[in-house]
């Protein structure tokens, strides 16, 4: 049985002019709004200043947005709890919920197939050929993950360093179903998957600043992936000196099991470590193994690509099962995939808009050439290594102020928040700019009769032939 249809926008907008009009009279006191907010379970909104902060809560359009995106949470907890999301059942998030994900991504497409870019220089792009060439494209998502995984690796090598696989799972209370059966878990506490992540998201918090404490810094990524029931479970690459492993997987390991470390089967299956071994010994002899190879099939399962049956039910291939994992993502804004320590990959985007300028600064040429020939390794090195703040390293982003082209005044948007744009990179005193066009997004104009005879395209200035 389905649950409740989704709120539509409609529904949605005027749910927010309600709680508008119950806001207002509490705009003077944050602990009333504060309140009033908890009742309705909506989180207070982020905000540069009082202002901002209250334009938000007057604001239909924000209002609708986070209603929206509880009522698909609300269904979701709803379908867990009624033990629908499972293996052989729904996987990973109810069928309604990835069938709302793919409505909403096709009114997406549709929207954006009647867009088009155009620069102040007179340039027009397709907003879908722009998606398509964009990280929304698995296939260049992928691409540059396992370019950074791989940089790593090659660094690790490079300084002696070691990888160790670990993988991090939430105590029982958190899942609906105990283990991997279909029986009802009579330790769940009606957890969601957003709040599974954020226990995660907690004790890897502590980790860090444990490690740091100590001068430790390991690097590589985690990936975040669902169980069969929609609880997020972490697999964790990191790279790392010899002489830490001990002190970082003892580490790990006391946060991971912190917090109901005793229940049964915790020391077995809340965490485990692996150290990766470069090289083993088969009939055919010595055989090289890949750090990368560990986590590569968890990017791309959880981007969708085949790379076999999925762990989690063996009655189906991860190609198919990767739209439910997605939607899954969506639903509950769990990031999949996050780089550990390194340097900053915004830096490395801005750097291969760079390709054909010629570039006088010898350490932002030299970590351009590393960039456009897909050097992560190299990158890192020319960045100062791991070891060096994000702060502190000699390139950094170059953000600026952005002004209203005809009034010349300062941008602000919206919420009445001054808006800051990155427009390229900085070292010391050298500034390289790497947006150098204005770029509005328009309405493709409609073809009328006449065009249409003629044979027009999309295009308003069709390229000669």
């Amino acid at each position: 049985m389905s649950l409740a249809r989704p709120l539509t926008k409609k529904q949605a907008r005027k749910a927010a002019k309600y709680h508008i009009q119950h806001i207002e009279p509490l705009l003077d006191s944050k602990i009333l709004i504060n309140a009033y907010l908890d009742q309705v379970g909506i989180a207070a909104p982020k905000a540069t200043n009082d202002e901002s902060f209250v334009l938000r809560l007057l604001c239909v359009d924000w209002w609708s947005r986070k209603l929206i995106n509880k009522d698909i949470r609300d269904r979701e907890a709803k379908a867990i709890f009624a033990c629908k999301v499972a293996k052989g059942r729904e996987l990973y998030c109810s069928d309604d919920t990835v069938s709302y994900i793919r409505e909403r991504w096709d009114e997406t497409l549709a929207g954006m197939s009647q867009k088009m870019c155009v620069s102040d220089c007179g340039d027009e792009l397709d907003m879908l050929d722009i998606m398509k060439s964009s990280l929304a494209n698995p296939e260049n998502r992928r691409a540059e993950l396992m370019v950074r995984m791989s940089g790593f690796e090659q660094y690790a090598d490079e300084l002696g360093d070691i990888g160790m696989f670990y993988t991090i799972t939430c105590p029982s209370k958190y899942h609906r179903f105990a283990g991997g059966d279909l029986i009802p878990n009579k330790h769940y506490n009606g957890a969601t998957p957003k709040e599974a992540q954020q226990y995660l998201t907690k004790i890897w918090s502590q980790i860090r600043a444990e490690l740091s404490r100590h001068d430790v810094h390991p690097y590589g990524f985690r990936v975040a992936e669902p169980h069969h029931d929609g609880t997020p479970h972490w697999h964790i690459l990191l790279f790392m000196r010899p002489s830490d492993e001990h002190f970082i997987t003892s580490t790990m390991q006391n946060y991971a099991l912190k917090e109901d470390g005793h229940e049964k089967g915790a020391a077995e299956y809340r965490f485990t470590a692996k150290r990766i071994v470069k090289e083993i010994i088969t009939k055919d002899g010595i055989k090289k193994v890949s750090a990368t190879g560990y986590i590569a099939k968890y990017i791309a399962k959880n981007i969708g690509f085949d790379v076999g049956m999925d762990s989690e039910d063996d009655s189906q291939n991860t190609e198919t099962t990767a739209n439910r994992v997605r939607s899954w993502s969506s639903a509950w804004g769990i990031r999949q995939f996050q780089q550990i320590g390194g340097a900053s990959v915004s830096i490395w985007r801005e750097l291969r808009r760079l390709k054909d300028k010629e570039i006088e600064h010898d350490v932002i040429r030299a970590a351009r050439d590393c960039c456009i020939n897909n050097d992560w390794s190299g990158f890192l090195v020319v960045m100062g290594g791991n070891e060096v703040k994000r702060i502190e390293r000699e390139i950094q982003l170059l953000k600026k102020t952005a002004f209203d082209a005809e009034t010349g005044e300062i941008r602000l948007n919206r919420y009445q928040e001054i808006v800051l744009k990155v427009v390229g990179i900085a070292a010391k005193a050298t500034e390289v700019i790497t947006h150098v066009k204005v770029w509005t997004i328009v309405q493709k104009p409609t073809l009328n009769a006449h065009d249409v005879a003629l044979g027009a395209g999309a295009s308003p200035h069709p390229l000669p032939r």
